[in-house]
């Protein structure tokens, strides 16, 4: 395996690392449906600088070790969906960033995986799961995850524009 392999493998390992962390010891739980939590953050990241599948890999891995080996309810897979999905989005939609960072462009790359996983998808989910009336679950989780998408696009962007991502050979110069 050459170099270049391995870097990349040892930088997906350690945004899986990160995620489970922000997942599992880093959030805020209001209820068993409602969580507050920066975890998609190294999933978005994986999906910019190395693509759709590597961000779905990202997503998914971190989401099945993580539930799996810390969560008192072990793994469901069609939670896993949402991570996944993410990091497809993500890395189906970077092109639009890729050459010109801006903050709306980055918003359009990030905001169909909250929209369609988080908001939906996972909500739908824990309705069904936990028997909370949909609609009530949606009013709350669509303002939560709309604010939570804003804060890990910050995030996201400010990391990008600090140069460390350049400095490292994941992001191309910008024209």
């Amino acid at each position: 395996m050459n170099r270049t392999h391995t870097r990349t493998l040892a930088t997906l390992a350690l945004l899986c690392a990160m995620e489970i962390v922000l997942a599992r010891f880093c959030v805020i739980w209001i209820t068993n449906s409602i969580k507050i939590t920066f975890e998609a953050i190294p999933i978005l990241t994986a999906g910019l600088l190395f693509g759709p599948v590597a961000g779905a890999v990202v997503g998914a891995v971190s989401d099945i070790l993580g539930a799996g080996l810390l969560s008192g309810l072990g793994w469901l897979p069609v939670l896993t969906v949402t991570p996944t999905l993410l990091g497809i989005m993500a890395g189906l939609l970077r092109p639009l960033v890729w050459k010109r960072l801006t903050l709306p462009r980055l918003l359009l790359v990030t905001s169909p995986g909250f929209v369609l996983g988080s908001m939906f998808w996972t909500t739908w989910w824990l309705s069904t799961l936990y028997g909370t009336p949909l609609p009530a679950l949606l009013a709350v989780r669509v303002p939560l995850y709309c604010v939570i998408a804003v804060l890990d696009t910050l995030v996201l962007f400010f990391l990008c524009r600090s140069g460390v991502f350049r400095r490292l050979g994941l992001w191309p110069e910008q024209a």
